[in-house]
């Protein structure tokens, strides 16, 4: 990520990380079923990208998850010391499988009981509600990969198209034999947004488009 982008995030995640403050959901730093202390791992669990999979891999608890930006989930020293994993994806694509998941699947977690009518919304209602009223459920991924009192990079930035290579050279690092499951299935998308509402999700991920060399 280039050092002016950087920057660039970091304000635009400030405003997220002092509401999550006012609203009291900072948990205590360095504790997530995300960080193992013993092989001094840290997995950034951005959704929908192979984040259960990997995790199952990884040898982390996949009972539940974890989807706090960095920022909110571990100090700066540890950012810094651990081996630190996130997985990115076509912002589209992700968008799309987490509609999916959410409203067209048998889901039936913590937004069902919100939101009693969400297998009824659209795409165009689905992003329109989660963007103002659940922002982890769809963030822009660059929120992800960036902690803000660090400079530091994540170690692996992994794309989940090409993730292949990536995964071999965390496996040898971390001395992981086994392959990863279900590497290679298609991320394809299983329907496509409308116009209208492509535009409006290529304008909201317009950074991820830029920073991780998508396009539209």
């Amino acid at each position: 990520m280039q050092p002016a982008l950087t920057q660039q995030a970091k304000q635009l995640a400030i405003q997220i990380i002092r509401d999550h403050v006012r609203q009291e959901k900072m948990a205590v730093l360095n504790e997530s079923m995300n960080v193992d202390h013993a092989r001094r791992l840290f997995f950034i669990h951005n959704p929908k990208c192979m984040g259960t999979s990997l995790k199952q891999w990884l040898g982390l608890r996949v009972d539940n998850a974890d989807h706090r930006f960095p920022t909110l989930t571990v100090n700066r020293m540890l950012w810094e010391a651990y081996t630190t994993i996130v997985v990115v994806r076509h912002p589209v694509d992700r968008f799309v499988s987490s509609f999916n998941f959410h409203c067209r699947s048998n889901y039936a977690g913590g937004y069902t009981v919100k939101y009693p009518d969400l297998k009824s919304w659209d795409m165009a209602e689905y992003f329109e509600r989660m963007r103002i009223h659940e922002p982890l459920a769809i963030a822009p991924q660059w929120k992800y990969t960036v902690h803000l009192q660090s400079d530091a990079p994540p170690d692996f930035l992994i794309r989940m198209e090409d993730a292949a290579e990536d995964i071999q050279r965390l496996a040898g690092v971390l001395g992981i034999g086994q392959t990863l499951p279900g590497l290679n299935r298609s991320s394809g998308r299983k329907e496509n947004p409308e116009p209208a509402l492509l535009d409006q999700l290529t304008d909201y991920y317009a950074l991820d488009f830029q920073l991780f060399g998508y396009t539209a």
